[in-house]
């Protein structure tokens, strides 16, 4: 695992996954950084069963990051039909928004998307999906920190173990042919079990891992949102945000993470 600021002492389960719900600390002086979320919308639908985008803006807006992965962004089953929410997310928040629909209709688009305040490089959609399981994607990017590229991949990966661990070996091979550079893996996970064969491939391919207990809002005690860093990078503090807002309007709580670039 990565470094750790000096003022905080580790907490991790047999497996050596950091299993706290936050790591506070400051970003060690003289490197570049920024910071870093994922969220699970749940369609701008709320626990609350009402359909409200504004919501999920404000919340979006409040966790002040650089760069951020939504998953279960639009489909026109739930909300308003005809609302572009990749759209309207994006221009209520001030971001720019890359879209990764993996579901398609007439009226609505439903998947992943990125938004960023640094400039992205290029995007590249991923396809995650196998037969006879509903389709899965992520978006790949490079994107422009500093003077250098960083590599964020946001996923919403599948419900069946079998189905995660062919999405999980589909992503790191993707990584492994390059170009090498450092990378961030972040979003829905669909992993709930704290040994699970996939998070332990994950691990021994990442150097570090921020994974609190993200859902259900109700009563947060599953880790299914985390955010992965490689070599090269510090995950120098994470959280998982606890508001009135964010516990009615998805059933997911963000997770947000400070990543800072080694020299």
């Amino acid at each position: 695992m990565a470094d750790l600021p000096d003022n905080t002492d580790t907490e991790s389960d047999a497996e050596g996954v950091d299993v706290r719900d936050e790591r506070p600390g400051e970003a060690p002086a003289g490197l570049s950084s920024f910071r870093i979320a994922t969220y699970n919308v749940h369609s701008c639908v709320g626990i609350d069963a009402k359909f409200a985008p504004s919501r999920i803006a404000a919340v979006v807006k409040a966790l002040e990051a650089d760069v951020v992965g939504l998953q279960e962004v639009g489909w026109h089953h739930r909300g308003e039909v005809g609302l572009d929410q990749f759209e309207y997310l994006a221009r209520e928040t001030g971001m720019k928004a890359w879209p990764g629909p993996t579901k398609h209709h007439e009226r609505a688009h439903y998947g992943n998307a990125l938004l960023s305040r640094l400039p992205v490089l290029e995007v590249r959609p991923m396809d995650l999906s196998l037969p006879h399981r509903e389709p899965r994607g992520a978006i790949d990017a490079d994107i422009q920190v500093g003077d250098k590229v960083v590599r964020v991949i946001v996923a919403h990966l599948g419900l069946d173990p079998w189905e995660r661990n062919a999405q999980i070996t589909r992503v790191l091979h993707t990584i492994e042919r390059g170009p090498e550079r450092p990378t961030v893996f972040m979003g829905d996970l669909n992993e709930w079990r704290p040994r699970s064969p996939r998070i332990k491939r994950l691990m021994h391919s990442f150097a570090d891992c921020a994974a609190p207990r993200s859902f259900h809002v109700r009563m947060p005690t599953l880790r299914l949102d985390r955010i992965f860093v490689s070599e090269g990078l510090v995950l120098s503090n994470y959280d998982v945000v606890k508001t009135v807002l964010t516990k009615r309007a998805s059933d997911h709580l963000p997770v947000r993470a400070t990543v800072a670039l080694k020299n």
